[in-house]
This record gives C-alpha cells, sequence and structure tokens, in this order.
C-alpha cells in the first residue's frame, strides 16, 4: 500500500513544531521565517521566479521588502 501523502496543512504544522526561535541580535525581536518570491532573469531576458526562505525581523524588513 502506498504512503498517504501530507496536506500542505500538515506540513506547515510540523515545520512549525521543529523550528528553533532565533532573536535578532541588533534588535532583539524574534526573527520570522518567510517564503520571498523574486524574478530572476537570464541572459537572453527570460525570468523565471526564485523561491528563498529567509529570516526576517525588523532590521532588515525594509532592506528586503523596500
Amino acid at each position: 500500500m502506498p504512503k498517504k501523502e501530507r496536506t500542505f496543512a500538515a506540513k506547515l504544522a510540523h515545520e512549525a513544531r521543529t523550528l528553533h526561535k532565533d532573536d535578532c541580535p541588533v534588535c532583539g525581536k524574534e526573527k520570522v521565517s518567510v517564503v520571498l518570491y523574486a524574478a530572476r532573469y537570464n541572459d537572453t531576458g527570460h525570468w523565471r521566479p526564485q523561491r528563498r526562505r529567509i529570516k526576517l525581523c525588523d532590521c532588515n524588513r525594509e532592506k528586503i521588502y523596500g
């Protein structure tokens, strides 16, 4: 019998249980893990989405989101 696929909500719940909380050394607040999507262009001008998981706090929020 094949293994049952986990739902997206189950994957998020598992990730939330296994994450370690990090504090920012500059502002002292907790860093939040977010997914950042950006357009990545190649030499010919075509683009593809780039997905990165970053840790966000008050110190780097303006640098990342603009």
